[in-house]
């Protein structure tokens, strides 16, 4: 959905694509299909977007492009098999130029990870593949700039992680820690009460 909105405001999407969301017929659909302009992939699956990042980077490092490659995965996600298949042929390979970013809010779909696979230190576990890795306070940009610049200075021919530590509803009183926001959609009137919270 945030990709999509982003689209919308480059022009590549519509209003009335946005109002089709998730509806029969639509051209969006709820996870990512390549059969939308601007989407290279079609995926959905968790852990599908690192392994994908990681082959960006590795053509990006063949091709001496020069780029760098982003990826946001979170910390329910990462207890996919395949994401630690990526870790750790990013690390054979040497991909400094790919950063994964972890969204460590402590929260999956279907309730707390400490209580589905208990992660304990994410950061440890990166540094154990073969990564940098530094922890951040997601809710802080100034801090992700920061960690960004710094992390991308160590160690070359290492992959980076950036564990950014997060509070799942952030801002919102009613859904901050409560992971029924997974799924739930806003009312009117929930929406109206989370707009006020967060201009304030």
């Amino acid at each position: 959905m945030a990709q999509y909105a982003c689209m919308k405001e480059l022009g590549w999407l519509s209003d009335h694509d946005l109002k089709s969301y998730c509806s029969d017929g639509t051209l969006l659909k709820g996870l990512s299909d390549a059969h939308v302009p601007g989407l290279e992939v079609t995926s959905g699956s968790l852990g599908h977007g690192l392994s994908i990042g990681v082959g960006m980077a590795l053509g990006a490092k063949r091709q001496c492009t020069g780029q760098r490659c982003f990826v946001v995965v979170g910390d329910g996600e990462i207890n996919e098999g395949s994401i630690w298949e990526a870790v750790m042929f990013a690390s054979h390979f040497k991909l400094d130029n790919l950063f994964v970013i972890i969204d460590a809010n402590g929260y999956q779909a279907m309730g707390k990870t400490s209580e589905i696979m208990e992660l304990t230190n994410i950061a440890e576990k990166f540094r154990a593949f073969g990564f940098e890795a530094l922890d951040v306070d997601g809710h802080s940009e100034p801090a992700l700039d920061d960690a960004i610049r710094k992390i991308q200075n160590l160690s070359p021919e290492k992959p980076k992680a950036i564990v950014a530590h997060t509070v799942k509803g952030k801002g919102v009183s009613f859904m901050e820690h409560d992971n029924r926001w997974h799924y739930t959609r806003l009312t009117p009137e929930s929406y109206a009460m989370a707009i006020a919270e967060l201009n304030k």
